[in-house]
């Protein structure tokens, strides 16, 4: 398997494996979708046809991955319509596979991915909170946490502390054993890069525009189950890489 650090060029090799990604995309949305309504529309679906599209942009290349995600995009759609098409989508799935590209590609150097995952993770936390204080529905009243006008349970803010915290550790704990090519840190870094500009700012903006929406309506069950979803693809992309890499070079 080529390596996205040198020039890709489209042969036949490289669109074999891209139709392989598709193919997985697709499966993957058929039998693994789950549509979560939001003020009565199926504004929310947790799937994992994202996860062979970051990986074609990964393994083949940005280019290469925005083709990929494109015409996952297009297929998936017509094999399974969940909803009327909007070309926004299109380019969100586009995007899905060309920015995890473009970082693999260009940034060569072993930053402090652990620091920007944390300062990432830090505004997500903020920008969650935020989008409630708003609206309205969060509050702070003799010194506690209120929402919808009664007493937060001090057992989701227990909660919510844990999920921020093993998004932060996660990756922390398996830079140790992650090889020297790939770093699970920088997946980290990339699979989040990658959801906040295509899950959670553009689509929430397309699904206002779509629906006739305001972007808060969604916003906040996105930024949420992006909490779950980040580590989760994190784990597994990481996993298919080092299983790759141990067979083919990278």
């Amino acid at each position: 398997m080529s390596s996205n650090t040198t020039t890709q060029k489209f042969t036949s090799l490289t669109i074999v494996r891209a139709g392989l990604f598709i193919s997985m995309s697709l499966v993957l949305k058929v039998m693994f979708e789950i549509y979560i309504p939001l003020a009565g529309l199926p504004a929310l679906r947790i799937n994992f046809a994202s996860i062979p599209i970051m990986l074609s942009g990964i393994v083949l290349g940005p280019l290469a991955g925005f083709c990929t995600g494109a015409a996952a995009d297009l297929i998936n759609f017509m094999v399974k319509p969940g909803g009327p098409f909007f070309p926004g989508f299109t380019l969100v799935s586009a995007l899905s596979g060309m920015i995890p590209g473009l970082i693999f590609k260009y940034i060569k150097k072993d930053i402090k991915f652990n620091l920007l995952n944390t300062i990432f993770i830090s505004l997500l936390s903020v920008g969650f909170v935020s989008v409630f204080i708003s609206e309205g529905v969060m509050s702070i009243d003799n010194n506690w946490i209120m929402y919808n006008g009664e007493p937060l349970s001090l057992l989701y803010i227990i909660s919510f502390l844990i999920l921020v915290a093993t998004y932060l550790i996660i990756p922390i704990k398996l830079t140790s054993i992650s090889s020297k090519n790939l770093k699970i840190n920088k997946i980290v870094f990339t699979v989040s890069v990658t959801q906040l500009i295509t899950s959670i700012i553009l689509n929430t903006y397309f699904l206002s525009i779509l629906y006739g929406k305001g972007v808060y309506v969604f916003l906040p069950a996105r930024i949420f189950t992006n909490f779950f979803m980040i580590p989760l693809f994190s784990v597994i992309i990481a996993s298919i890489l080092n299983a790759l890499s141990k067979k083919l070079s990278m």
